[in-house]
């Protein structure tokens, strides 16, 4: 079975994290994100993946070429223009020369659940649309599915305000497709979420709410993003081959990235460290993403900042919650 990954976005929400670094490379525990994906349709016998790349895309079509990857197969198709998620699934079908039944996944997630029951349970309701559906306790920012009794899927709200939800099902971007549908996509760039999705169901269509209990977790802000590391990393460290820490250091929950230095006495506590980050003597690092190169000076203090490839802080500073900082900014307290 061939799965198409929708990766063209350009990671906006994620800025400025992915101003030098295509979303689907940050680091996840000090693997790109993406590679998750790949071991989990792998272990689901999907064959081939297909990479629906949008522009500016470039560095993750040179990371992931054509070609063999374990047991899979890797086609990256590079769209001309954007597409959305409709554009996109067709274009790959067409140029994939896909004709059997596919798996569509949105490429900013991180999911592990039985694929392999999902894939049984589309065959034997006989649905032309399986939307794999995660519980989720606040789905105030998601698109939420309704389901009947008999698992169909009967409508969906986007974004419902918190306590008005008619459900707690969450469309976790995991869908299994018939082929047929392709050529129900209206034409141009269009999202199926907006336009195919809810005429199959407005028509009485077979579409399949399936509902699993697995890890799932949307990585398209910093704020989920960071609460998705946490979760893996379960309080312990993930430090990676050539990082460097000082026996004086307290680091807790945290994934620091190869070629990586924290200094005496300082503290870093459940945060991301990506590659090539100083933070010196006394530093105070908690809630906070660090990307490539950033520089923390002594003393300085961060909890809930986000710093872009390059960024410093000076000397002693206290930075502000909720701080973004573009890559090469320098943030000095107003000095």
């Amino acid at each position: 079975m061939d799965a198409i990954l929708l990766v063209g976005g350009q990671g906006t929400r994620l800025r400025p994290l992915t101003a030098a670094r295509h979303k689907s490379l940050v680091p996840l525990v000090n693997r790109p994100a993406i590679e998750y994906l790949f071991d989990w349709l792998e272990a689901a016998d999907v064959g081939r993946i297909v990479l629906a790349l949008g522009q500016r895309n470039e560095d993750l079509a040179d990371a992931y070429p054509a070609g063999k990857r374990g047991g899979i197969q890797l086609l990256p198709i590079m769209e001309r223009e954007r597409l959305e998620s409709g554009g996109a699934i067709r274009n790959a079908v067409r140029e994939a020369g896909i004709d059997g039944r596919f798996i569509v996944i949105n490429g900013d997630i991180y999911v592990d659940f039985d694929l392999r029951a999902a894939i049984q349970a589309h065959i034997e309701r006989e649905a032309v649309l399986t939307m794999a559906l995660k519980p989720m306790p606040d789905v105030s920012s998601f698109g939420v599915a309704v389901c009947d009794d008999a698992g169909l899927i009967t409508g969906f709200v986007e974004k419902p305000p918190p306590g008005t939800a008619p459900s707690n099902l969450v469309n976790a971007g995991v869908w299994i497709f018939e082929p047929e549908l392709v050529d129900e996509i209206p034409p141009g760039a269009v999202r199926v979420e907006e336009t195919l999705f809810p005429s199959l169901v407005a028509r009485r269509r077979t579409v399949l709410g399936y509902q699993f209990e697995g890890h799932w977790a949307d990585l398209g802000t910093a704020a989920r993003y960071l609460a998705a590391s946490k979760t893996l990393l379960q309080f312990r460290n993930a430090v990676a081959p050539g990082a460097r820490l000082s026996a004086t250091a307290n680091v807790t929950g945290t994934a620091i990235g190869t070629g990586s230095q924290i200094a005496m006495g300082a503290t870093v506590q459940d945060s991301i460290i990506w590659e090539g980050v100083t933070i010196g003597p006394g530093a105070h690092i908690s809630d906070s993403i660090l990307a490539d190169g950033v520089s923390i000076e002594p003393g300085a203090v961060l909890k809930g900042v986000v710093a872009g490839k390059g960024a410093s802080v000076a000397l002693g500073v206290t930075v502000p919650p909720g701080t973004a900082l573009e890559p090469g900014a320098r943030y000095d307290g107003g000095r």
